[in-house]
């Protein structure tokens, strides 16, 4: 049996090879080896093969006489080839390049040869593939090359292009890293309190579309609310408000990276401006960032300050984060970051994507999904537990689809800080141990069970849908009417990161032949297909018992209605009708609607003004923001009347404010509706101005007058919003209309 060799690689990009020979044909094979690697070379012989021209024109090979060689010429080399020369020539140069300490391949010559040529594949993205029997059985190399290369997953490719980009980015952001961390004052704590503070205190975004009072109420509740509803059916949470929870609790600080589309993390901003105190009794600083080129470096500060830290993020903000999730994997630093999978469909309504999600997969964090509230919460908490067990980042991927609101149990702050501290006990371990012993844990400590893989359905199913988040959500949904006609199963991948190939397998039922990939993400190619790359190559060198054909079918946008028709179509089934609904014009649904539920308590309000101290009562005319009423000194329009963007001059006399306006200092502008077009408004609609009323807005209860509300606090005249639009298009009735 011949001794195995050492594969390894040679880096040429740059660097010199030299080619001797006469025999042109091996010698132009070596050439091109060396040339597709980035390598100048050097040809020594009669004269360049014509194959080698092009390169030649480029100024990529230039040709010397054999005879013009010297030994001392072989140091500037790295690496050797010798084609066709004469054994005493090919036992000098051999020579002169172990002297020089230059690897060398001479031709049908292997006591002379430092290494030897396999028979490669090489793709457009840099992937190659080389095969060897070590000489045995070069042609059964060949063939097993050709039969490895013919069943890679047709993405492949495109995917390796998507990584090639992020490592670009990463690469990019090395420089801004280092500078900004040269500037950083990583261990001084007090600094990065102060920071906290300081950007901690600035109110969210204000929702000022326009809406009745209800509308503007967010879908978080009171902190104390969740607190003592601990382990209990407690009030409606929605999924996003339930991942805060969690990570308000469990952090110091929480960076907040939201999507313009959507209030992202108000629940966690609110509380944070309340002073609501973490499980550990301590308060919390959230922390609005942007979202762009370097993101992330922040948490990493925060990090290496000794803070407990959490995000929440939009999936679109999961990219930019990839060099400094990949610094925090190699530094072992425990934090998780919560994100909502998220993109715009051409509705502009807010669809459940994976595809940022995908493309952050390389870092090597670890990838837990959920889909509704009660999932989100636990989810979190198992990610938490993860990351302080196998001291690593864990993302842990919400639907930001899925706005409903569910009852749910939720643990107290002092089950949750227990918790994470008895399985962190336990480490440091690996990350596929840590997410297993912790599922485990969750389970036997809250009777609430989750695996990285659950499959569902029939133990004879011949067809396996596989999926995640909540498209696997509504997969399972529908598996209860299909599994009436058929037998299929649904495998949710709850732990998309680690990844293991046998685990996969495992979890299939012995039956099973065909696995279809249902993807919930947007576009076609690139990332948006990692889990199905992750199917195919587990069902191609997972081993299985028997063959698995490997399918996708995407069903980005489709609705609970349109995956479980894919499912019925996949499988042969009659699809279910969609239900239409019914059109009503806007004066008919006016009239059969139900009259809104309002508390009238003259009572509660007066109690407030009365005793100011014990209800924390402020008279303020936008709470949370210091205000100032300032003079307009000069108002004129640089735009034409007849052109349909505004744009206006203001100038302010603040003479006798405490207002001041430095160079680079950032002002709201506050307008305001008219307040004869608001009293129009009010005796149209049978308002009175005058009466009180008491809402949630940006997560402080506010009491206003109806006049107050319509003047200041609604863009009531404003341009109406694209939800606005898209919401009218229901009605309309011309199609072009809509």
């Amino acid at each position: 049996m011949p001794t195995p060799s050492l594969i390894v690689g040679l880096r040429l990009d740059g660097k010199q090879a030299a080619v001797f020979g006469n025999d042109q044909a091996a010698a132009a094979s070596r050439a091109v080896f060396a040339l597709d690697a980035g390598a100048h070379v050097i040809f020594y012989g009669p004269e360049i093969p014509e194959s080698l021209a092009k390169w030649a024109n480029v100024g990529r090979i230039n040709a010397k006489p054999t005879s013009t060689y010297a030994s001392s010429d072989m140091s500037q080399f790295s690496v050797a080839f010798v084609a066709g020369s004469t054994d005493l020539v090919a036992e000098k140069i051999a020579r002169d390049a172990r002297a020089a300490g230059v690897p060398i391949n001479v031709t049908n010559n292997a006591e002379l040869s430092d290494f030897t040529l396999m028979p490669t594949y090489r793709g457009s993205s840099g992937l190659q593939i080389a095969v060897t029997t070590n000489g045995v059985a070069p042609r059964v190399a060949s063939r097993l090359l050709k039969e490895i290369t013919s069943k890679l997953p047709t993405d492949l490719e495109p995917q390796l292009k998507q990584v090639a980009h992020l490592s670009n980015v990463a690469r990019e952001a090395e420089q801004q890293r280092d500078q900004l961390m040269a500037t950083m004052e990583v261990g001084d704590k007090d600094a990065d309190i102060s920071a906290s503070a300081t950007v901690g205190n600035t109110p969210a975004l204000q929702n000022s579309s326009p809406g009745s009072v209800s509308d503007q109420a967010p879908q978080y509740m009171d902190l104390s609310t969740l607190r003592t509803s601990a382990n209990q059916l407690s009030q409606e949470v929605s999924v996003q408000t339930a991942a805060s929870y969690v990570a308000h609790a469990l952090s110091d600080l929480c960076f907040v990276y939201s999507a313009p589309e959507q209030l992202l993390g108000e629940a966690a901003l609110a509380w944070s401006r309340r002073a609501e105190k973490n499980a550990y009794g301590e308060w919390v600083s959230a922390l609005r960032m942007e979202t762009r080129h370097g993101a992330g470096h922040a948490v990493w500060g925060a990090l290496s300050s000794g803070s407990r830290v959490a995000a929440i993020a939009s999936s679109a903000s999961l990219p930019y984060m990839v060099p400094v999730l990949m610094e925090l994997v190699e530094r072992k630093q425990p934090v998780v970051i919560h994100v909502a999978a998220q993109s715009l469909d051409e509705a502009a309504d807010v669809q459940t994507d994976f595809a940022d999600v995908f493309a952050a997969l390389q870092t090597n964090a670890v990838f837990l999904n959920s889909s509704s509230a009660q999932e989100a919460h636990d989810v979190a908490a198992i990610a938490h537990a993860v990351a302080h067990t196998a001291q690593i980042p864990v993302i842990h991927v919400t639907s930001a689809a899925n706005n409903e609101s569910s009852n749910i149990k939720v643990l107290s702050h002092q089950q949750l800080a227990a918790f994470v501290s008895q399985v962190a006990d336990n480490g440091p371990v690996s990350a596929d141990v840590a997410v297993q012993q912790v599922l485990d844990r969750f389970k036997h400590k809250f009777s609430r069970t989750y695996c990285q893989l659950e499959y569902s359905g029939s133990k004879d199913a011949q067809t396996v849908f596989v999926s995640l988040g909540q498209v696997a959500a509504d997969a399972l949904a529908a598996l209860p009417d299909i599994l009436k006609q058929g037998n299929t199963g649904v495998l949710n991948v709850r732990a998309l990161r680690p990844w293991d190939h046998a685990q996969f397998l495992a979890n299939l039922p012995a039956s099973a032949r065909r696995l279809v990939v249902l993807s919930g993400t947007r576009g076609t190619g690139s990332a948006h297909d990692a889990l199905l790359a992750d199917v195919s190559v587990a069902a191609f060198v997972g081993n299985p018992l028997v063959p698995l054909s490997v399918s996708g079918e995407n069903v980005y946008g489709f609705g609970s209605v349109g995956v479980s028709n894919t499912m019925r179509t996949v499988l042969g089934i009659e699809p279910i009708a969609e239900e239409e609904e019914e059109q009503q014009q806007p004066e008919t649904a006016a009239a059969s609607a139900e009259p809104m539920a309002v508390e009238d308590d003259v009572l509660a309000v007066a109690k407030r003004l009365a005793f100011p101290e014990a209800y924390g009562t402020r008279l303020e005319a936008r709470p949370g923001e210091r205000t100032f009423e300032v003079q307009v000194s000069s108002l004129r329009r640089m735009t034409p009347d007849t052109y349909d963007r505004n744009i206006i001059h203001i100038e302010f006399d603040t003479r006798g404010t405490d207002l001041t306006y430095e160079i680079g200092d950032a002002l709201g502008v506050y307008g305001y509706n008219d307040q004869n077009q608001v009293r129009s408004f009010c005796q149209e609609y049978g308002l009175d101005g005058d009466v009180l009323v008491t809402a949630v807005k940006d997560g402080q209860t506010q009491t206003r007058s109806i006049f107050s509300w319509l003047t200041y606090a609604l863009d009531l005249f404003g341009r109406p919003s694209k939800k606005f639009y898209a919401a009218l298009a229901d009605f309309a009735a011309d199609e072009k209309e809509a």
